[in-house]
């Protein structure tokens, strides 16, 4: 990571961040309300996600949030200039500049490996690679 970026997550974010003027918001997950001195295992949240019950106003305010953001960059040139000026700041110049991170890999990115076969093995559904032979 460049020494000003500070954070680091499991999603684009942090890398694309470096190629636009980018925002993040964070929108509440379905959650259980447990037991007083009990927690959940972590796949609680992740099946929750699956159930249209409990995801979809998640993805509703979500989409909300995007399309008013939008809107208001739309119709506010001073938020427009404060993006650009603080992509400017943090690349030192904008694309091409002294703290710019090209997007595309500075070597030969790796697209000749086989797919995976899906099978049924004595452990159950699995996936290997095949040989090229």
């Amino acid at each position: 990571l460049p020494p000003s970026q500070v954070n680091s997550t499991s999603d684009d974010y942090t890398d694309m961040s470096w190629h636009a003027p980018t925002s993040r918001f964070y929108v509440a997950r379905p959650a259980l309300r447990s037991a007083s001195g009990h927690a959940y295992p972590a796949w609680v949240m992740n099946a929750l996600g699956g159930i249209p019950a409990t995801i979809d106003p998640m993805v509703t305010c979500a989409a909300k949030t995007v399309a008013l953001t939008a809107l208001r960059l739309l119709e506010d040139k001073a938020a427009r200039d404060a993006a650009m000026d603080e992509f400017v700041r943090r690349t030192g110049g904008g694309v091409g500049g002294s703290n710019w991170i090209a997007p595309l890999c500075d070597y030969e990115p790796p697209v000749n490996f086989r797919w995976p076969e899906y099978v049924t093995t004595a452990r159950g559904r699995d996936w290997w690679i095949p040989s090229s032979q």
